[in-house]
This record gives structure tokens, sequence and C-alpha cells, in this order.
């Protein structure tokens, strides 16, 4: 394992096409949109399924461990991609990435990183 196997980061919104992204010509994300910006068990299924034929084309096999939420639902004839359910007994807060931080702490790289390259694209146009 060398990380060469990272999916684009994955962000839903409120709007189809928002006018933040008016003249990008290329999302460094995968942005999805629905009413409440919630990832729904819809998009989840659409999302493994879509991520399972790009493992096919690979020949690639993954387990992918997930937590407990009601979007969580895992379709049936996944090939490449084996779903495993961290349990649901009192130990979600120890055992769940996401309740220790993890989007915190993800949220902020990407905001840190977003704000240096638009700045470095500001410094571009400047010179």
């Amino acid at each position: 394992m060398n990380g060469s196997g990272k999916q684009k980061l994955s962000v839903i919104g409120k709007s189809q096409k928002p006018r933040c992204f008016k003249n990008v010509k290329k999302l460094l994300v995968d942005y999805k949109s629905n009413k409440k910006a919630w990832m729904t068990s819809d998009l989840f299924q659409k999302y493994l399924r879509q991520w399972d034929k790009e493992l096919a084309k690979k020949k690639r096999k993954i387990v992918l461990l997930i937590d407990n939420c009601t979007a969580h639902i895992e379709p049936s004839n996944l090939q490449w991609v084996k779903v495993v359910f961290l349990p649901l007994t009192n130990t979600t807060s120890v055992l769940q990435p996401m309740d220790q931080g993890v989007i915190r702490s993800l949220k902020c790289h990407y905001r840190k990183q977003l704000i240096l390259r638009i700045l470095e694209c500001y410094d571009k146009n400047e010179d």
C-alpha cells in the first residue's frame, strides 16, 4: 500500500451549479448536490458502484470500513469493493474515525490548501 489508490475528495453541496464554480473549468473534487447537502443512500450507492467500476478496470479489490450512518447502505453486486460495517455497540466514538476529529482535520487541511492555491494563482497574475 502506497496511497496511489486515493479517491478524489467528494463534496456535497446544496446547489447543482454553484455560482462560485462559474468560471472553473475542472474541479479538483467530485461534486454532488442535494437540498440539504447531506450524504444520502442514493448518492452513497452511486458512489460505490462507480468506484467498483473503476476498480474493475484495474483488477483491484479493496475492503472499505464504514461507520454507522443511515445513508451507508451496501449496494448489491459489488465485485471489487467489500464493505465492512463497524460495530453498532457503544464503541462508536472510539472506533469511528469521523468521531475522532478526522472531518474537522480534513476541512482545516483542505481550506489551508485552498487558500495557498488562491494565493499562488494571485501571485502569478501579479507578475
